[in-house]
């Protein structure tokens, strides 16, 4: 029994020891006061990941850096902390930025024991000064790289008339971490524009001298601080700057998007803090060995809508995929009351409602012709604008189809009545009447469901019948296509399974454009004489699990030199095209369904191949 009771008691123990054995203390070292935008939004992202770790107890010391750094001020701070500090253990100290990190290694040995150190948000690290006072077997951390080396060619490439550019850095010391990288981007780069490096001024100064707008001149924007009197300026007073500079302004991190900043290649500081917190459960849990230092790289490409329009500055096609903020409301959304009362009154609006889809076109048309001119504008910001301009397209044709729908109805119910009221008339001569009529009515009434359907952009991807989806499309376009004496062939003998995931509605315009391309040269080529009747042939078929689509024409083919440029935005063979058909199509096809599209002449004319995934 005593055994027993014994063996309990062991059991109870270890039970409890193992309760408490998960509970972590942490400490973080802040280098500046809290109000301060970047630390709070870097202690805002660990917080995130330790809200999943109700074992972490968090305590913040916050140095105030910022408005005092003398060594008299921090030798004060080391005998507070002592007496802060006193009989308490520590699973983990995290320093945050440079301030924090240099007092710790500098008075680690006064303050603490064997305490492991996590840094964070520094942009130089030294391993032999850790070594010096044998802190290498502790020290864990997080790089803060700004993406400064390769910001400069971007600005130089969405300004290719760029003649010079100012860069902002202040005097702090994280300043002096900065500075390497930015003396060795301008040395690459002043041989190709003039480089105004800043480091002393005033917030008065640099307004003064952002004030006149300049074409050919941009401002890079590190930091600002500290002015050259020893001055701290708040976030706000720095944004005001910003946003009022006549010259657009490049930024390096997400503190001033949205709030005056052009955009660039940004750290975004909230998820520099998470990366924080992921690493320091890492090394609570004896994951990674001491002296691992990792470089945030996780870079986001964001632009401001408004300071775009305003600069006239757009993303080039280098920048592969990045976000677009403080985006303004569309027409309808600002007039959305306005429209809906506007269809209560009276079905006559529709006249109005059809000058507004004129002016939407020629408002698309305007902008594409405007756009052409920027060469250097990235391919997912035309797909946004594309979809946003159909969208509103298809919503004004919404109205208009539920306006038609009911007189459509309305004529064939007095047809019935008006025809079935004459006794004298044969009841086979009025059903023959009363059928042809009701033939047209649906006739119309399906036109319009189709069209309605097809005009609409695709929200989210679904899987979808190939086959079907070109014969949709061939029967909203089948009149034209007949009237201008082409033939079209549809052969999906060879096919056993075309089903596939992706934007049905987007596909349909992809194929539209295609055909439309061959219609037109068709009836160039019969013009001149080289033909005497256009065909069209679409063969559909299935190879390596995949749906391939063929369209090849007979209408003499393209251009053996534009074949390599035929899908890039901007360029055609036409007087007055605009050349973003064939760009579209490859953007739906490649990016959105991740399929392929290719270009090369056969035969007798151009011929064109899809390739997409099926749905095993």
């Amino acid at each position: 029994m005593k055994k027993f009771i014994l063996f309990f008691s062991v059991l109870l123990l270890l039970s409890q020891s193992s309760l408490f054995a998960h509970d972590k203390k942490i400490l973080i070292i802040n280098s500046y006061h809290k109000g301060f935008q970047w630390s709070d939004d870097v202690l805002a992202g660990m917080e995130e990941v330790f809200y999943n770790h109700p074992e972490i107890t968090t305590n913040i010391l916050y140095m105030d850096s910022k408005r005092v750094s003398s060594e008299e001020y921090y030798a004060k701070l080391r005998e507070l902390y002592k007496l802060q500090l006193k009989n308490q253990k520590y699973d983990l100290i995290v320093a945050v930025d440079k301030f924090a990190y240099d007092f710790l290694i500098k008075y680690y040995h006064e303050l603490f024991t064997d305490e492991t150190i996590l840094f964070t948000g520094l942009e130089q690290f030294n391993p032999e000064d850790v070594q010096k006072e044998g802190l290498d077997d502790r020290i864990y951390g997080i790089l803060e790289k700004r993406a400064i080396p390769e910001t400069i060619p971007m600005i130089s490439h969405m300004m290719p008339n760029l003649k010079k550019l100012y860069i902002v850095n202040d005097a702090s010391a994280n300043g002096d971490d900065s500075e390497p990288f930015i003396r060795e981007a301008m040395q690459e780069h002043n041989d190709k524009f003039e480089i105004e490096y800043i480091r002393s001024s005033t917030l008065e100064e640099l307004d003064e001298l952002f004030s006149k707008p300049n074409k050919d001149e941009a401002v890079f924007f590190i930091r600002f601080y500290n002015d050259k009197y020893g001055n701290l300026y708040k976030n706000s007073q720095i944004a005001s700057m910003i946003q009022k500079s006549a010259l657009p302004v490049f930024i390096t991190d997400t503190l001033f998007i949205g709030k005056g900043g052009i955009g660039g290649k940004l750290i975004p500081i909230q998820e520099v803090g998470v990366k924080t917190g992921n690493m320091v459960i890492d090394v609570l849990d004896k994951k990674i060995p001491p002296l691992h230092v990792e470089t945030f790289i996780e870079y986001h490409y964001q632009f401001d809508v408004q300071k775009i329009k305003q600069f006239e500055v757009y993303p080039n096609a280098s920048v592969k995929e990045f976000e677009l903020v403080n985006a303004p409301l569309t027409f309808f959304d600002k007039h959305r009351k306005f429209i809906d009362a506007v269809f209560l009154i009276s079905p006559f609006l529709l006249f109005l409602i059809l000058g507004l889809i004129h002016n939407i076109y020629m408002r698309i048309r305007s902008e594409k012709e405007l756009k052409a001119i920027e060469l250097q504008k990235n391919k997912h910001q035309q797909f946004i604008i594309q979809q946003s301009k159909l969208a509103e397209i298809g919503e004004i044709f919404s109205s208009i189809a539920h306006q038609w729908k009911n007189p459509l109805v309305e004529i064939a119910t007095i047809t019935q009545e008006h025809f079935y009221s004459f006794e004298n008339v044969e009841n086979e001569q009025n059903n023959q009447y009363v059928h042809d009529i009701m033939v047209q009515v649906q006739y119309m009434t399906d036109t319009i469901n189709d069209f309605q359907k097809f005009i609409m952009p695709s929200t989210t991807k679904t899987v979808f019948d190939v086959s079907d989806a070109i014969e949709t499309m061939m029967k909203i376009i089948n009149h034209n296509i007949k009237y201008n004496y082409i033939d079209v062939k549809i052969d999906v003998s060879h096919a056993t399974n075309l089903m596939v995931s992706g934007y049905k509605n987007e596909f349909m315009q992809t194929l539209l454009n295609i055909v439309n391309n061959a219609k037109e040269q068709i009836k160039e080529a019969r013009d001149a004489k080289q033909i005497k009747r256009g065909l069209i042939n679409i063969l559909i078929y299935n190879h390596a699990k995949n749906v391939i689509i063929e369209i090849h024409d007979n209408a003499g083919g393209i251009p053996i030199e534009c074949i390599p440029n035929i899908f890039d935005a901007y360029f055609t063979t036409k007087e007055h095209g605009h050349g973003i058909g064939l760009y579209m199509s490859k953007l739906i096809i490649e990016d959105k369904m991740g399929g392929k599209i290719q270009a090369h002449n056969a035969n007798d004319g151009a011929c064109f191949t899809i390739t997409l995934g099926n749905i095993t």
